[in-house]
């Protein structure tokens, strides 16, 4: 049997990662905070580049600057 592992996760397993709810994944698409750029759907599936997600997660959560 040929196995071979791809780039890219479903949405149980980004949920998992993350410790959330496969509709919080959802809630942060639709807001933005997992950019389209970093998943693509096939069909009424998605699958996810986690490696992207998680940048665009950790990016979102940093607290901006203040200005001085």
């Amino acid at each position: 049997m040929l196995t071979t592992e791809t780039p890219y996760s479903n949405i149980r397993e980004v949920a998992g990662y993350f410790r959330v709810s496969v509709t919080t994944i959802r809630t942060w698409m639709r807001k933005g905070l997992i950019p389209e750029s970093s998943y693509i759907k096939i069909g009424e599936v998605y699958r996810f580049r986690l490696d992207e997600v998680e940048a665009s997660v950790t990016k979102a959560k940093k607290p901006k600057e203040r200005k001085k």
